[in-house]
């Protein structure tokens, strides 16, 4: 692709990787005041049966459990993408219940406190602590609820215990997300709660339903979170549960499960490579003696700091996870709370996600997401025109720092003002540069510095997109007037700058009409973004032709995968 030509504000622009080169049962939780569980009554002769299966069941499930996500961490950490691109759910995990089951040697009803705590000082990193936050809530109802839990049916008691896994997991983390191990474990409740309906006395029926909804769930989470269908994989800490219920199904007698193997993933691959420091930093540490408000205005003061916010615990002891930028803030925000203990502060690597600075860009194309993310983008797909101002809403909420969009058309920009809006009223700092093509977009991307200040990056970025002039090639669906006149269904139109200047029926000629209106106003870099419906020969044609007419002008081929427009043009 050669050198880059610097725009006109003299910002260095970036190569954009990707191109082609072409020429160039409802049930509360006690802990926190919830009311405790309801009582079941009409299945007391079950108790003295039910008992000490109970206690065996779940003490196995732990040692399997642990063994399982042993063998896993690997492949999990090569999927792991979010919050934190650091490759290390799978060994999170692993730590955490290595140290539980090494820490409680039997579980039984004496040894429920030694679990509880173990759990809370073992956890590690954010799908540790919320995997923790799961175990906490079924020891403090086997502890507090045993009576209650005894006499249900056991179908109906898996269902129960997993929807109180489910809640006081969700209850941990101060602002969940869809796409997460919080969504699957949420859907595995509710698919246990529905055939627990139907199969009370049927424990492993119940888990197998579990089962479905959470592989089913787990298949979902791309298309709930968007750095993870960028990265072609599902939600790590979501795929982790799911081998907890596989687990759960082989101790009721179901088929045994099996962990996963390591596989060369997108992921994988960008994970392999020596990190870097990005500047902000995992936080954890113990809290003795902070009640349950304390603890709630705690994630609330953590959250305003930074990000994946988990609390795991209660009055008695909690573990706190954060990332942010400054690591003594999160430690001096709980110092009045009680007695801190077990500080740990890891340096996390880079994250387009996350840091000092988001740039958030929709795209009509895979190839379009990829090459934003080269730039250090988070792309947000939009391929079908399906965006709305709620998805917009939570893709800007799941990215931190100051952030920017980019929203590359004209129907994005209200969504944009009005998101925008949104956060600047809730402190957070937003700027909106007024693309209103994809190639704009690009153009600003190229020149962003993440190290500039705030306004610098913006007006660098909006000089940009501003200097880059864009055209389009299309088919026409229906009959309408436009600017160059009456079209046909099937009729090749060319736009420059949003209005229709050629009207064809060979999309090569009507491509190079466009190609030259763009550069006849001068220019040294075009840009030529591919869409599904653009051959070979068509890229071909255009870039032999471009150096003959005119010498001076390099030429760039992105592979962006869009559909509705065969070709987009930008010149610079």
């Amino acid at each position: 692709m050669g050198n880059r030509k610097r725009v006109p504000d003299k910002a260095q622009r970036r190569p954009i990787a990707g191109s082609l080169g072409l020429g160039c049962g409802r049930v509360p939780a006690r802990l926190g005041g919830s009311p405790p569980l309801p009582y079941c009554y009409g299945v007391s002769t079950r108790l003295g049966e039910q008992a000490p299966t109970l206690w065996a069941g779940y003490d196995g499930w732990l040692r399997r459990a642990t063994s399982v996500i042993s063998d896993s961490a690997a492949a999990l950490n090569a999927m792991n993408v979010f919050p934190v691109a650091d490759a290390d759910t799978g060994s999170n995990l692993k730590l955490t219940l290595t140290g539980i089951t090494h820490a409680v040697p039997r579980v039984e009803q004496a040894s429920l406190d030694s679990a509880v705590q173990a759990s809370v000082l073992c956890a590690h990193g954010n799908s540790g602590a919320i995997v923790a936050e799961m175990l906490v809530s079924v020891c403090r109802a086997l502890e507090y609820d045993l009576p209650a839990l005894q006499s249900m049916p056991r179908g109906t008691m898996v269902a129960t215990l997993l929807r109180l896994a489910a809640v006081a997991a969700r209850r941990a983390v101060a602002r969940p997300v869809a796409g997460t191990i919080l969504t699957v474990a949420d859907d595995a409740a509710s698919a246990a709660e529905a055939v627990a309906d139907s199969h009370r006395d049927d424990a492993l029926a119940v888990a197998k339903a579990a089962q479905r909804g959470a592989r089913d769930s787990l298949a979902r989470t791309p298309e709930q979170l968007d750095v993870l269908a960028l990265a072609g994989v599902v939600d790590a800490g979501g795929q982790a549960y799911l081998l907890l219920i596989d687990v759960l199904v082989e101790t009721l007698g179901g088929t045994p499960a099996q962990p996963l193997t390591s596989d060369s993933s997108p992921a994988a691959d960008r994970q392999s490579q020596a990190p870097q420091l990005s500047g902000e930093y995992e936080v954890m540490y113990t809290l003795r003696g902070a009640p349950a408000s304390d603890l709630d205005a705690l994630r609330e003061r953590l959250s305003d700091l930074g990000h994946s916010v988990v609390i795991v615990g209660d009055q008695a002891i909690a573990q706190v996870h954060v990332h942010l930028d400054e690591a003594g803030a999160a430690i001096e925000a709980a110092l009045p709370l009680g007695e801190l203990g077990q500080v740990r502060v890891t340096a996390l690597p880079p994250n387009p996600a996350v840091g000092r600075r988001s740039v958030l860009a929709v795209v009509a194309g895979s190839g379009l997401a990829r090459a934003v993310a080269s730039l250090g983008g988070v792309p947000l797909l939009s391929a079908g025109g399906d965006l709305t101002v709620d998805r917009l809403r939570s893709a800007a909420e799941q990215v931190c720092g100051e952030l920017v969009i980019l929203p590359n058309g004209t129907e994005n920009l209200q969504r944009a003002n009005d998101v925008a809006t949104e956060l600047r009223r809730a402190g957070r700092r937003v700027g909106i540069i007024p693309t209103v093509a994809q190639v704009q977009g690009l153009a600003a991307m190229a020149v962003h510095e993440p190290s500039a200040d705030f306004d610098s990056a913006v007006v660098a970025m909006s000089t940009a997109a501003g200097h880059a002039r864009h055209g389009a090639v299309t088919i026409a669906e229906s009959a309408a007037m436009t600017t160059a006149g009456r079209c046909e269904p099937g009729d090749v139109l060319g736009a420059v700058e949003g209005d229709v200047v050629v009207i064809g029926t060979s999309m090569t000629e009507v491509a190079w009409q466009v190609l030259q209106r763009l550069a006849s106003a001068g220019g040294e870099l075009l840009t030529l973004v591919r869409g599904i419906d653009a051959d070979d020969d068509l890229l071909s044609d255009l870039t032999a032709r471009v150096p003959a007419r005119f010498p001076t002008i390099e030429v760039e081929v992105v592979d962006g995968g869009q559909g509705r427009y065969p070709l987009l043009f930008g010149l610079e």
